[in-house]
């Protein structure tokens, strides 16, 4: 894997990117050359990729977030916190049979260090190769978060979404889901495909994995969730455009926005997945930011409609 290292700090010692400022265009589009017939209904579609994505064995990865934090004014003894934008990019691979992948998270304008995350259905593994270790690491670096222990069960605290866990998401797809047309993604036909998430509703439905993370992500976040999913002609998952609603804990009227996008490609590609071992690693459970995002980037639509 091609490693790219950049800032990047974590909230108290639960695995949460708290990240600089920085633009990032790491996606393409395009129109299509290939129509992308599915010969499924919108929500038929999204509900299935899941199994079709995971037939392939594995895949890369790359992951965009963006967060845009507005400002909050001062109130009492806490001053006035200016608005904030930032984002973060991942690269990575992930192995669906085993639910394992390991993804390095990077912010462009901070480039003299970096964190690493390895993904498992329980646990994530996140070590910063910046911070030398303190009383809450071990020499190795290494930190795990319980996913079943973190209030929003990982989706925006971890910097990046786990595929699985976008495939269960995309099971509580709401059914006013529509399909938008063709389009490309890394020069691939894609169908375009626009709607919502229930997150309760995939909670419901989700395997034993990702049941609880969804259930702690619909109290944390917005349980309605707009998106984007862009499927290729075998029905597999090329991208995923989502945004999180957030209520900041310290200013309850402030709602933030962050917008995780997922691309997925190079599939069949050999993963080598090593988890840290307990002896490696401390185990803390997981705080989520408080961040929000404008359009992302990578949606070629702009916005939802």
């Amino acid at each position: 894997m091609n490693r790219r290292r950049i800032a990047i700090g974590v909230s108290s010692v639960s695995g949460l990117a708290v990240i600089a400022a920085g633009a990032l265009n790491m996606f393409s589009a395009g129109s299509s050359a290939q129509a992308v017939n599915l010969h499924a209904t919108p929500v038929a579609a999204v509900n299935a990729t899941g199994a079709a994505t995971g037939n392939a064995g594995s895949a890369q990865v790359d992951t965009l977030l963006t967060m845009s934090t507005p400002a909050i004014p001062a109130r009492g003894k806490n001053p006035a916190v200016p608005a904030k934008s930032a984002t973060m990019h991942g690269t990575g691979s992930f192995d669906f049979a085993s639910g394992r992948g390991r993804i390095d998270l990077a912010v462009p304008n901070a480039p003299d260090s970096g964190a690493e995350e390895v993904l498992t259905p329980s646990a994530l593994y996140i070590r910063t190769t910046a911070a030398p270790p303190t009383a809450a690491t071990t020499a190795k670096g290494w930190q795990e978060v319980e996913i079943a222990k973190s209030p929003d069960g990982g989706v925006v605290s971890a910097g990046a979404i786990d595929p699985e866990l976008v495939f269960a998401m995309l099971a509580g797809t709401d059914p006013g889901a529509k399909y938008v047309g063709q389009d490309e993604v890394r020069g691939v036909p894609v169908a375009h495909y626009q709607g919502t998430l229930d997150l309760q509703q995939a909670a419901g439905v989700a395997g034993a994995a990702a049941k609880q993370a969804l259930t702690n992500a619909a109290r944390a976040l917005s349980p309605k969730v707009p998106f984007d999913a862009y499927l290729d002609a075998q029905g597999r998952l090329r991208r995923f455009v989502a945004q999180f609603g957030y209520k900041v804990p310290a200013s309850p009227d402030t709602v933030v926005n962050v917008t995780s996008a997922t691309e997925l490609f190079g599939f069949g590609t050999p993963v080598d997945v090593t988890v840290p071992s307990v002896a490696q690693s401390a185990l803390h459970p997981a705080k989520p930011t408080a961040p929000t995002a404008p359009t992302h980037p990578s949606s070629p639509t702009g916005t939802h409609k």
